[in-house]
């Protein structure tokens, strides 16, 4: 009798076990809104968790940030952004093959306040229908009279309607033919319009070690090829800063963001018009420096505008590495963060 109980209490346990695990796997992934409407929790993280009256970190002084998550397996990835003049429209790109959108909000003082009316868009290929697996990492993003969409692990350009946005056909933009030889997944990571119909465009890397990683600057068909140097600073094994964004500024310098890990850091450096428009190998110079123990994470993007007072204002985005269009998610560690600045001086 005994025996019996046990063998019946065992196999009831293995019985509410398989329904647990049945359960949880049912609910780990909701059904994305077919318009492409995504729910969004967004959070306020201080500039420095160990010091919130913290507000500066070098010229850059801290305006707000935003922690953006989402249930819709969709979200996530973000690599690049950009901002609408009026500062009221987001644009981003992510790993997964979307484009995203979504309204920003101020409060007291022009502070980031809020992010809402998500949506995510599949970025479709020039022949229609959605990129192949190895097609759909977009990294770099451009906002003009169109959204043109940078991609790593094959090389490519593509533009796309601004309203509605991200709207397709894709048009197919000419690259400079040296992209090739960045690394497959280093490529197009940085890519900015930096005035006069010139393009900036730069590798994260390169298919061996090396001090520089390749850059361009000109016009689509017509490009001058220069050199962007890494930062060795801290990093383990080895391991630089690499650039992962660039946005002009108003005075016709450009900002671009570089990332590096292990361990986890970003640097924000200057490129000069002097040097933008001279030769040789770029110079780029460090102004602000975000380390621990400052709200950390891997930024992949940056924008920047004027707002109504003269101030420029700059945006920093993280890729959280966690959107999926097959059901598996990314490390629940990272997180989206959406960091605002003005930079002074």
């Amino acid at each position: 009798m005994l025996a019996r109980a046990g063998r019946t209490l065992a196999l009831l346990t293995l019985v509410a076990v398989a329904l647990a695990v049945a359960a949880a796997f049912l609910s780990v992934e909701p059904v994305p809104a077919p318009d492409g409407a995504v729910a969004l929790d967004v959070t306020p993280v201080p500039l420095d968790p160990t010091n919130p009256a913290r507000d500066a970190v070098g010229p850059l002084r801290y305006q707000g940030g935003l922690w953006l998550r989402s249930k819709d397996p969709r979200f996530g990835g973000l690599s690049d952004l950009r901002v609408s003049r009026d500062g009221a429209r987001l644009f981003a790109v992510s790993d997964c093959g979307y484009g995203f959108t979504a309204a920003l909000s101020y409060g007291e003082a022009g502070r980031l306040a809020g992010v809402a009316d998500g949506r995510l868009v599949a970025l479709t290929a020039p022949a229609g229908g959605e990129p192949g697996l190895r097609d759909e990492d977009a990294e770099s993003l451009i906002l003009g009279d169109e959204l043109e969409v940078g991609f790593e692990g094959r090389a490519r350009v593509l533009g796309y309607a601004v309203e509605p946005a991200f709207a397709g056909p894709a048009r197919t933009l000419p690259i400079p033919p040296g992209v090739a030889w960045c690394g497959w997944n280093q490529g197009i990571e940085t890519m900015a319009d930096i005035g006069g119909g010139r393009r900036l465009f730069v590798c994260e890397g390169r298919r061996h070690a090396s001090s520089t990683v390749p850059a361009w600057i000109g016009q689509y068909g017509e490009w001058t090829e220069r050199e962007y140097p890494l930062a060795f600073e801290g990093g383990w094994a080895g391991e630089p800063f690499r650039p992962t964004g660039a946005t002009l500024l108003p005075d016709g310098d450009v900002l671009l963001v570089e990332r590096r890990f292990p361990p986890i850091g970003a640097r924000l450096v200057r490129l000069s018009r002097e040097t933008l428009d001279g030769s040789g190998e770029l110079s780029a110079r460090e102004i602000a420096r975000l380390q621990a123990p400052l709200t950390l994470d891997n930024f992949e993007g940056v924008e920047a505008r004027s707002d109504a007072a003269g101030r420029t204002l700059v945006y920093v985005l993280s890729d959280d590495n966690s959107c999926a269009k097959v059901g598996a998610r990314g490390s629940p560690l990272q997180r989206t963060l959406l960091l605002m600045f003005a930079l002074e001086g």
